[in-house]
């Protein structure tokens, strides 16, 4: 036990930088791999907080948000990359359609994939990095940061959250369509929400009231429930199909 604490607490922030050159460079044409290396990283993740040294809170959040950072930026350069490729090559199908409802290629190539003029990949690749970069920060002993920081931590990931519900709904909905690489973007982004904004209301960096400051501490339960919800809506939008697989 003492070994595996060891060697979680001495390399842990590299474990994510070697996530993202291993997903990049040598996954991304199989996304079946990427998230089965995405799942390895959370799991490591909970191994460091469960056998590790007992992190303070600011470190706890800080592992958090540099794991999900890494998984956001390697599903929006992995989009990035196709999105590039079938512009020159219209008639190709991107690595990430397996299937008639399993599919990226119409999704990259719909106008609500560029929404503010540019491919939403490329926004997510500086925002996944902003956070990734504050993570970092904070890891490296920024741990006495201004509540204005924080503040403004929160708020671009409540932004983001909002712009990625806008997205689920119009690829599920409207486009028709599920692109795994875009579920990624939907779960890292949640859960750096409710992350973030427990946090937050922990060090009374935010107040929301009673109640609300309450609920909103739960940060466990609010991933879990988002996360059943999407699937279920996943789930009702294709039902027929995915019962036709079993």
């Amino acid at each position: 036990m003492n070994r595996i604490d060891t060697l979680l607490s001495r390399y842990f922030w590299v474990l994510p930088v070697v996530y993202l050159f291993v997903a990049i460079f040598l996954l991304r044409s199989q996304v079946g791999y990427v998230y089965l290396a995405s799942g390895l990283l959370i799991a490591l993740t909970i191994a460091a907080h469960h056998y590790g040294r007992k992190a303070k809170p600011e470190i706890r959040l800080a592992r958090w948000l540099v794991v999900l950072a890494a998984i956001g930026i390697t599903a929006s350069f992995i989009l990035s990359i196709e999105k590039i490729e079938l512009l020159t090559e219209p008639s190709r199908v991107a690595s990430c359609s397996l299937s008639p409802v399993v599919a990226c290629s119409p999704v990259i190539a719909s106008w609500q994939a560029s929404a503010f003029g540019l491919p939403n990949s490329f926004i997510g690749i500086f925002a996944y990095t902003a956070v990734f970069t504050a993570a970092m920060t904070i890891a490296a002993g920024a741990i006495k940061l201004t509540r204005a920081w924080w503040r403004t931590l929160l708020a671009g990931v409540l932004f983001g959250t909002g712009f990625a519900s806008w997205l689920f709904y119009q690829g599920v909905f409207d486009i028709g369509k599920l692109c795994l690489y875009c579920m990624l973007v939907w779960l890292v982004t949640f859960a750096m929400l409710w992350l973030t904004t427990a946090y937050c209301i922990e060090k009374k960096h935010i107040n929301l009231g009673a109640k609300l400051n309450k609920l909103l501490s739960h940060k466990a339960e609010l991933i879990a429930v988002t996360y059943v919800i999407i699937f279920f809506l996943l789930f009702q939008r294709w039902a027929d199909y995915w019962l036709s697989l079993i």
